[in-house]
């Protein structure tokens, strides 16, 4: 198998195929506002502010992806609604983890939940990932990487079409203070920079070739992870200067997420020879089970245990 002009070989990953599969910012926002209720499409349009044309594609493509699915709003009916699927239901966790790393750092958009609230103890909590083997915390620290049965190479499609993020004339303040969890956690790019990292791959030229992105993108990218203080630049050559980018506390706790999202991706968009990568746990020596729990009690959460109070929407105030 050798690269062409329409594809190149990179590594397997898991979490880059939950990236493909989930979307963009829009695709995430849409699937917040199906875990807080809306069903209807007036209500994902009027809740999120978005053009009918990109949230009837975004809605496709979640279907075709089989994380949403249509109903009839009632039998004999006309009108459908969207609803999540046993897939799209089986994303609260890592939902879960993106809210609770947006309100640690300060990161709360408008349409975040007001609270998070376990029924089981009745507290209002964040949630938090330990390993369901041994019941201890999981971070980056604590955890360790090897190859799965599924390691190796893939051809993936060259993408044409790139979009920025911010503008030319945009300064690292104004790209901070309009940073949502979304746009880090859902945009595609955004999210692969950051899983390098995992892999201690922290010079710009690494980072193009185990992600194949263009130059352009990669340099916007890594511009607005510095100005969000999720990575930080250090020089390792003077002339010409060169730096090498590297988490910062702020994006090392973006791990448990990006966890969330790999164990999805294993288990419903994996290929029959297995993960390309294990992830084991340092306190126990197991491949993790990651499990999101409560803050105060530890109960694992779910959509039935769980109470959320959504956004405060502007027609409210």
């Amino acid at each position: 198998m050798k690269p062409t002009d329409q594809y190149r070989l990179l590594p397997k990953s898991s979490v880059n195929r939950a990236l493909n599969t989930l979307g963009d910012r829009w695709s995430h926002l849409i699937l917040q506002e199906a875990f807080l209720g809306a069903t209807r499409y007036e209500d994902f349009r009027a809740r999120l502010g978005i053009a009918r044309s990109t949230l009837s594609n975004r809605l496709q493509s979640l279907i075709a992806n089989d994380i949403m699915e249509q109903r009839p709003f009632r039998e004999g009916m006309v009108r459908m609604d969207y609803h999540l699927t046993e897939r799209g239901r089986d994303l609260l966790p890592s939902l879960l983890m993106s809210w609770a790393w947006g309100v640690r750092w300060g990161l709360t958009g408008p349409t975040m939940p007001l609270s998070l609230t376990h029924t089981g103890c009745g507290k209002a909590m964040l949630p938090e990932m330990i390993c369901g083997h041994c019941k201890e915390p999981v971070t980056l620290n604590s955890c360790r990487y090897e190859d799965g049965p599924g390691a190796g190479f893939e051809q993936v499609a060259v993408q044409r079409m790139h979009r920025r993020r911010n503008s030319a004339g945009d300064s690292p303040a104004t790209i901070a203070a309009t940073m949502e969890p979304a746009d880090l956690i859902a945009d595609r790019w955004t999210g692969l920079v950051i899983g390098t990292q995992y892999f201690g791959v922290h010079r710009f030229d690494d980072i193009q070739a185990r992600i194949g992105i263009a130059t352009n993108i990669l340099t916007d990218r890594l511009r607005t992870l510095v100005a969000n203080g999720i990575f930080e630049r250090r020089l390792y050559e003077i002339q010409p200067p060169r730096y090498e980018y590297f988490m910062t506390k702020k994006g090392m706790d973006l791990y448990p997420h990006a966890l969330s999202l790999l164990h999805w991706a294993d288990r419903w968009l994996a290929e029959p020879e297995g993960p390309p990568v294990i992830i084991r746990h340092k306190p126990c020596g197991q491949p993790v089970l990651p499990q999101v729990v409560c803050g105060h009690c530890k109960d694992v959460l779910s959509s039935d245990n769980l109470t959320v109070r959504p956004a405060r929407r502007a027609k409210e105030d």
